[in-house]
C-alpha cells in the first residue's frame, strides 16, 4: 500500500449554493467531491436543516495543497460576503 500526502478541504455553506459551487470546484481542477447535509450550531446560531431551502451542506474535496488553496481563494472572493461559508483544511493520506 502506498500513502500519498494530500489535503482534505471541508466547505460548510448554504444548500442553495450546491450546484454553483460544484461547478466552480470542478472548473478549478477537483477530480471529485462528497456532499452531505449539515446541521449544527455556530456563530450564526442553530441550523437544524428542517427547511430544505435554508439548510446547510458539507462539501469535501481531497486534493493537493495548491488545488485546495485555489478553491478557497475563489469561493472566498465570490461567495463569502453574501452567504454563510466556512472552509478549513487538514492533512490526510490518500491510500492507494
Amino acid at each position: 500500500m502506498n500513502a500519498q500526502p494530500m489535503q482534505l478541504l471541508t466547505i460548510l455553506t448554504e444548500a442553495v449554493l450546491e450546484d454553483t459551487l460544484i461547478e466552480e470546484i470542478m472548473e478549478l481542477g477537483a477530480r471529485g467531491y462528497t456532499i452531505s447535509e449539515a446541521r449544527g450550531r455556530g456563530t450564526h446560531g442553530v441550523r437544524t436543516g428542517k427547511w430544505a431551502a435554508g439548510g446547510n451542506i458539507r462539501i469535501e474535496v481531497v486534493g493537493d495543497a495548491a488545488l485546495c488553496r485555489r478553491i478557497v481563494e475563489r469561493l472566498h472572493s465570490q461567495y463569502e460576503r453574501d452567504y454563510g461559508l466556512l472552509m478549513f483544511t487538514c492533512a490526510v493520506e490518500l491510500q492507494n
